[in-house]
C-alpha cells in the first residue's frame, strides 16, 4: 500500500493519502488549498481520527472540489459543532461546517477496493478517537493516540488519561511495521517498541 503524506506544517496535522483504488485521505489538516494541490482528483474518502480543528477544518473545501466522503467515529460525531472541544477556538476560529456520511463504529472494516482498514477505537485523547490498521503491510494510522519517540496525546481537551492508557495498552497487541502519526515523523522502524514505549511514558506522566 503507498501512502503519501500530503500535509505536516508546523502545528497543523499529517494527512496520509492511501493510493488504493479507492483514492482515500486519512485526516485533511488545516489549509484545504495546499492539500489539495497533492490530492487526486477522485479522491472518494476522507477518513478523520478524531474531531480536533488541525484534522479537519479542511475538510469543507476539499469535499467541495473532489465530492469526497467523510468517515469519523461516532463518540466524536456531536463535537464537530463544538468550538471548545474540537479546539477551533483554541486557532481563532470556528467550527467548520462538515457532514459526516459514514458514522464508525470499532471494530469495522473500511473496504477500499485492494485494501482493508479496520477500525480501532482508541478513547483518551477525544473519546471517537480512532486509529486505523492495514494488516497486510501491519500498516497503523495513530492519529494523535501515539507519536514517536513515546509520545502519546494529551487528554486534557475532551480526553480521559484512563481510557489513554486502555486504548495504548490495545495497541501494543497488534503487529505493526510502520507507524503513521498524526503530527511528526512517520516510524519506521522498531514500531512494536515505539508502541510499548508510549504505553510505559503515559504511564508514568499520567500516574495512573
Amino acid at each position: 500500500m503507498k501512502v503519501i503524506n500530503v500535509n505536516g506544517v508546523f502545528y497543523d496535522s499529517n494527512a496520509y493519502l492511501l493510493d488504493a483504488k479507492r483514492k482515500t485521505l486519512v485526516d485533511a489538516g488545516i489549509d484545504g488549498s495546499r492539500v489539495l494541490k497533492s490530492l487526486p482528483e477522485d479522491l472518494e474518502l476522507i477518513i478523520l481520527t478524531h474531531c480536533h480543528y488541525d484534522h479537519i477544518a479542511a475538510v469543507p473545501e476539499i469535499v467541495k472540489a473532489t465530492g469526497a466522503k467523510v468517515a469519523m467515529h461516532e463518540a466524536d460525531v456531536p463535537f464537530i459543532k463544538s468550538s471548545k472541544i474540537n479546539c477551533a477556538r483554541m486557532f481563532g476560529s470556528d467550527s467548520p461546517e462538515l457532514k459526516v456520511d459514514m458514522v464508525l463504529k470499532d471494530g469495522d472494516e473500511i473496504d477500499l477496493g485492494d485494501v482493508k482498514l479496520r477500525v480501532i477505537h482508541t478513547p483518551g485523547h477525544t473519546p471517537g478517537s480512532i486509529c486505523l490498521y492495514e494488516p497486510v503491510s501491519k500498516a497503523m494510522f495513530t492519529g494523535d493516540t501515539v507519536f514517536e519517540e513515546g509520545g502519546f496525546g494529551r487528554t486534557d481537551i475532551g480526553g480521559n488519561p484512563e481510557h489513554m492508557l486502555s486504548s495504548l495498552a490495545t495497541l501494543t497487541r497488534f503487529e505493526v511495521v510502520t507507524l503513521y502519526p498524526g503530527h511528526g515523523n512517520i516510524v519506521a522502524e522498531n514500531a512494536p517498541e515505539a508502541l510499548r514505549t508510549s504505553l510505559k511514558s503515559a504511564r508514568f506522566m499520567l500516574m495512573i
